[in-house]
């Protein structure tokens, strides 16, 4: 699984030009799938579908997990939805970046630094995608040193900067 993740950091870090909203949807969703299934399977439970995993999971009231993540998951699901509707479809993922910035307690339009303000976007909807990734892997029981948003932090900010 590191290695899925690892070549989506790499084609996304290596060339900002990659680095897209519908990439970022489509891609990481199917990454986050995964890591969702990883933390049931850990807990003891299955679901069939992504929404369903989404509310299994919420109820499966893990201490290390506020309900409003659940929250974030579903705004990330909704917005890889949307592909029709690119208005909602980016309220959706804006919406899914506040609530992990919030979460996490950082502001992404502070902390990134580019003046564009559709790439700075896009740079915030990848930043908060990862820490979902990490957090998920995290309450699944993997705790071990592989920290991929140190790296997007690094590359975004020119900074090291640890979230968790």
């Amino acid at each position: 699984m590191n290695q899925d993740l690892d070549n989506f950091l790499k084609q996304n870090l290596r060339n900002e030009s990659y680095l897209s909203e519908n990439a970022i949807l489509q891609q990481g969703f199917e990454l986050l799938k995964v890591q969702l299934s990883d933390y049931l399977q850990s807990q003891g439970l299955t679901a069939y579908t992504f929404t369903q995993a989404i509310k299994v999971g919420r109820k499966s009231n893990n201490p290390e997990t506020n309900g409003r993540f659940w929250s974030a998951l579903e705004a990330f699901y909704l917005a890889v939805g949307d592909a029709i509707d690119h208005k909602t479809k980016h309220k959706r993922w804006l919406r899914f970046v506040n609530i992990i910035e919030n979460l996490q307690g950082y502001s992404g339009s502070l902390l990134i630094e580019d003046k564009h303000i559709r790439s700075k976007r896009i740079k915030r909807l990848y930043l908060a995608y990862i820490l979902t990734w990490e957090h998920l892997r995290y309450i699944a029981g993997n705790e071990d040193d592989y920290n991929p948003s140190e790296l997007v932090l690094t590359t975004f900010t020119g900074e090291d900067v640890h979230f968790h």
